[in-house]
């Protein structure tokens, strides 16, 4: 498997030796055996007397740059999702059925932080895996089990909110009960388990274990099933129901803005009553002809979240519509690492985007943090 790191250094062994044999028994090499490229690369390092030392230093550089970064990305996910979970078992008022999605999702990214990314910075790190067949099965099989918890957790919470905001009152008195939260919570885990269950009974491409490559089942079928199961039906619903959401919200404040000018039109037709009773004739027409006119602006109101909900659609379309282009087999390699990448990147930024907005959690992480180092010092 290439990495970021021998990506960059190809360019360079390119530039040192475009005339040498070296260089193109190099890239032959990488080109028939990607798998092994970082042990070419360290080959041709320590070999070549044409790898001067500006160059080495810039490779090992930009090594260490990309280790240094993916490091502190871990520590950012650990930190994070420890201060969620351990803020809502430690603050009773948090302790709500919200946030119990909220801590599914944090212990899912969690542990993706402690057993999926730090063996992703070593295969990064020495091109290849080299902890066996069986620790490859399983970190594969936490990966993807991690990942789809996570993802469906964003969904339960999406519908959480949803079932909050368009059903206030019923949805009110049945989320005092935790039993539909966790309900919820075990049916998240055991759809991820269900998904992730299915290359250990069988179902992968015939000769997976070969290449010294640790890399995620290739099989058409299990591909398609996973990828539904894992992203494109869980986004389907969030994008649903966020949109859903949006159109209540912005139905209920043309309903609240027709209702204040109602309530302000008739304040002044009773102040024009108390001045002056001549006209009546006149102040009844004027009033027809008032209340018709939010009448057909309720009506042309109500029109709105119809229009906003197509428009909301369209926009989706254009964002879905995507073009990727990969003009090589290294360059669709190296997109494929960073997109998983950025997978495991969500895992990081969810504490800031479902907890570090809640001035509850603020204070909780205050607590557990400053305060109590404050009080280790004195």
């Amino acid at each position: 498997m290439i990495s970021l790191i021998d990506y960059k250094v190809v360019e360079h062994f390119i530039k040192w030796n475009a005339s040498e044999p070296d260089s193109e028994l190099y890239i032959e090499n990488v080109e028939k055996d990607e798998e092994n490229a970082s042990k070419y690369t360290y080959q041709m390092i320590e070999e070549n007397p044409h790898c001067n030392k500006t160059v080495c230093t810039e490779y090992e550089a930009f090594e260490a740059a990309v280790v240094v970064f993916l490091c502190g990305l871990i520590v950012i996910t650990v930190i994070g999702n420890t201060l969620i979970i351990l803020a809502v078992l430690t603050t009773k008022r948090l302790r709500t059925v919200t946030n119990c999605f909220v801590t599914s999702l944090a212990l899912a990214d969690l542990l993706v932080g402690i057993f999926v990314m730090p063996p992703a910075i070593a295969v990064h790190i020495r091109g290849e895996w080299e902890l066996g067949w069986i620790l490859c099965d399983i970190w594969i099989s936490l990966d993807i089990l991690l990942c789809t918890a996570s993802i469906l957790s964003l969904c339960a919470i999406s519908i959480d909110r949803y079932l909050a905001v368009t059903r206030p009152l019923t949805y009110s008195r049945r989320r005092r009960s935790k039993k539909l939260a966790l309900t919820m919570i075990l049916f998240v885990w055991i759809a991820a388990g269900a998904i992730t269950c299915p290359p250990m009974l069988g179902w992968y491409e015939p000769d997976h274990n070969q290449g010294g490559v640790c890399r995620y089942n290739q099989n058409a079928g299990y591909v398609v099933f996973s990828a539904m199961g894992s992203f494109f039906l869980p986004m389907i619903v969030m994008v649903y129901v966020y949109a859903r959401i949006s159109c209540v919200v912005a139905r209920r404040h043309q309903q609240l803005a027709s209702t204040a000018s109602k309530c302000t039109k008739k304040a002044n037709l009773s102040c024009i009553r108390t001045e002056s009773d001549s006209g009546s004739d006149k102040l009844s027409l004027r009033q027809s002809a008032s209340k018709q006119t939010p009448q057909q602006n309720d009506t042309q109101e109500q029109k709105c979240p119809c229009c906003f909900r197509t428009e909301k659609r369209q926009k989706m379309k254009k964002r879905r519509r995507k073009n990727p282009n990969s003009p090589s087999s290294r360059r669709t390699t190296i997109l494929m690492c960073v997109l998983t990448w950025l997978g495991w990147f969500n895992s990081a930024i969810n504490p800031f985007i479902y907890a570090f907005y809640s001035p509850d959690f603020r204070l909780a992480f205050w607590r557990l943090t400053i305060r109590k180092c404050m009080r280790n010092k004195r």
